[in-house]
């Protein structure tokens, strides 16, 4: 099922009653590799995380704007990339500091908004924008390791034909949506990836609880409620933008239950 044009509009058109710009005022600029920053009192961490760069030219950046109420984060992040149009060059994202460790089969909820925009884009970008959950059977474990059982992602964007890892196995319809589902394998761990079915489909605004696909995972395709959620991350993966590219965060919340 197609999201209605209607419905992907109004979900765009509330997002500026979401953001004060009196409230936004420029932090650090993270310009390092690994540059990171704890935001909203340690609940997030900003990581300017350019893993995949090694034999690339470009460069990116990454600011937080403003926490408000606690939870509610707004930021940047300003790249170009050149070479190597199949491979990811980084991971700027929000990273979630409270509530993980916990089965699957213990969390109620992951309620999450998510509003946000291409300030500028370059003509020929390509990238996603999605949120990167990470799964181990092991307690006390990180995500992207060893230890990692399942790396779940739900992309809200997929600009210039950008793809998951993997395979397309089915399209299901969470929280009203159509995703074409993805399973792949990298490095050590299984990949299940969630990518809006239609290519013209880009979700600026997402207000919504992600538990609904663990349970479909653990329902349909094999997934162990035994499993620990580890890490849960939000943020962008650029492969190609030759010139400036701008994407800003105007709200980002996201809770373990």
């Amino acid at each position: 099922m197609r999201i209605p044009t209607t419905a992907l509009t109004a979900l765009i058109a509330i997002v500026p009653a979401y953001v004060n710009a009196a409230a936004i005022t420029k932090r650090a600029l993270l310009t390092g590799q690994y540059a990171t920053e704890s935001e909203c009192s340690g609940l997030y961490t900003l990581e300017n995380d350019q893993w995949g760069i090694a034999g690339y030219t470009g460069s990116q950046s990454a600011e937080a704007l403003s926490c408000t109420s606690g939870t509610k984060l707004a930021w940047e992040t300003t790249y170009t990339w050149t070479g190597g149009s199949s491979q990811v060059k980084s991971y700027t994202n929000v990273a979630l500091n409270t509530g993980l460790g916990k089965k699957l089969s213990a969390i109620t909820s992951i309620p999450t908004t998510w509003y946000w925009t291409y300030t500028t884009a370059s003509s020929d970008l390509v990238a996603d924008v999605s949120y990167d959950l990470w799964l181990s059977a092991t307690a006390g474990t990180t995500g992207a390791s060893s230890s990692s059982s399942y790396e779940i992602m739900i992309w809200l964007s997929a600009r210039g034909g950008a793809s998951p890892a993997g395979s397309q196995i089915t399209t299901v319809t969470i929280d009203s949506y159509s995703w074409a589902l993805y399973k792949g394998t990298v490095s050590t761990w299984t990949v299940f990836s969630f990518k809006p079915a239609s290519a013209s489909t880009e979700i600026t605004g997402f207000n919504t609880d992600l538990k609904a696909f663990f349970t479909y995972l653990t329902t349909y395709q094999g997934v162990p409620s035994s499993n620990y959620l580890v890490q849960a991350q939000a943020g962008t993966e650029p492969f190609i933008s030759t010139s400036s590219t701008e994407l800003t965060t105007t709200q980002y919340t996201i809770a373990i239950d």
